[in-house]
């Protein structure tokens, strides 16, 4: 039941495409298990209408919280590092508290068999917590599931209910704790890519001016001892000079674009110590990580662009900037463009975007705010 969201907002607002690229199915699918207690509510005997109805009503509802929650919440990895408790639980409450009244819902027509839900909600919290958070409060409220089951229970039946779903919480510990793994090997093998990708290049620019410096210095010697005994040939000689030196520039300007092109995550924080040392306030939606590599490149020189407008042209007093696959915003509260026309570097950048087949868009003001500029950037 392991949720991977990509944005602390709302995932199906940010998402671009059809609805169902909008909902996190490799948690929402879980559900499906939700038929066992559906089942019981239907075919529980003795159970009047009401209870019947709400049994019914609390299990569907409880299965729609989940898949919106799941495809909603913030994933653990957003949580910034030193966060106190009360801001790493805190983003846990827009799904826990829907769930907790569905819950209730269902209890008339369910009873003890609302247990069923206890895994639903160990995924919940792992998956939106830091580990060590997470894993205490599974714990606790493990332990007290375990302790009703044993102490409370009236019949073995609603007993082995109870334990049997607090037994799968190992399962869904292990594959929170899989996911962080698999994350930080992620990581590391982006941050060895990049450090491979910058070896290369700096052998590219040694081969280059290694093998255009010494062929310069053998020309200009050339064109130096002909410059009296053979002018015409001396001519030529430093016009070939002029020639390579002129490819070998060129050719040192590309590998140093290739150099300079931003790293997503990286232009993140630099984007961040630009504002800051600008006075203007930053608020980040999202994670760097889960954007798509193949669009990074373009997403992190939009980035770049527009933090640099920021600084120079909004007098902004805070930005937001949002991250999710396919797409970057960011908004400032500053005097916005006021009917000028977008400079060189926006119309450059646009140019950037729809060579990959994706749109900018710039709107000023901002409608979700009423002022200040918002710059959309969306790839395919």
């Amino acid at each position: 039941m392991s949720t991977r969201l990509v944005d602390p907002r709302s995932h199906a607002a940010l998402t671009p495409g059809p609805w169902w690229r909008r909902v996190e199915w490799s948690s929402t699918l879980w559900i499906l298990f939700l038929l066992v207690p559906f089942s019981i509510v239907v075919q529980a005997d003795g159970l009047s209408a009401p209870r019947r109805a709400c049994g019914l009503a609390g299990v569907t509802s409880f299965a729609a919280v989940y898949a919106w929650a799941v495809s909603t919440s913030p994933p653990w990895h957003s949580v910034p590092p030193h966060a106190s408790l009360s801001e790493q639980l805190a983003p846990l409450l827009p799904g826990l508290v829907p769930m907790a009244l569905t819950t209730a819902l269902s209890l008339p027509g369910l009873g003890w068999a609302t247990g069923y839900y206890l895994p639903f909600l160990y995924a919940f919290i792992l998956f939106t917590t830091p580990a060590r958070t997470g894993l205490s409060v599974v714990a606790a409220a493990n332990a007290c599931a375990l302790w009703a089951a044993i102490v409370l229970t009236p019949t073995a039946g609603a007993m082995w209910t109870i334990l049997g779903s607090a037994c799968a919480t190992p399962t869904i510990i292990f594959a929170r704790i899989g996911d962080e793994r698999s994350r930080r090997r992620l990581a590391a093998e982006e941050e060895l890519n990049v450090v491979r990708q910058r070896e290369r290049i700096g052998r590219d620019v040694h081969d280059i001016l290694g093998h255009s410096l010494t062929v310069l210095t053998l020309k200009a010697q050339v064109a130096r001892r002909l410059v009296e005994r053979d002018p015409e040939a001396a001519v030529r000689e430093l016009d070939e000079i002029i020639s390579l030196a002129r490819s070998s520039l060129a050719d040192v300007r590309a590998t140093v674009t290739r150099l300079r092109t931003p790293d997503l995550a990286s232009q993140v924080e630099a984007s961040h110590t630009a504002l800051r040392a600008a006075e203007v306030t930053v608020s980040l939606e999202g994670d760097p990580q889960a954007v798509p590599s193949g669009q990074r490149d373009t997403l992190a020189w939009a980035l770049r662009e527009t933090t640099t407008n920021v600084v120079r042209h909004a007098g902004a007093g805070h930005v937001r900037i949002t991250l999710a696959p396919g797409l970057l915003q960011v908004a400032d509260d500053g005097v916005g463009l006021g009917g000028a026309v977008p400079g060189n570097g926006l119309s450059g950048l646009r140019q950037r975007v729809e060579a990959v087949e994706g749109s900018l868009s710039v709107t000023s003001p901002d409608p979700g705010t009423g002022r200040g500029t918002l710059v959309e950037v969306r790839l395919p």
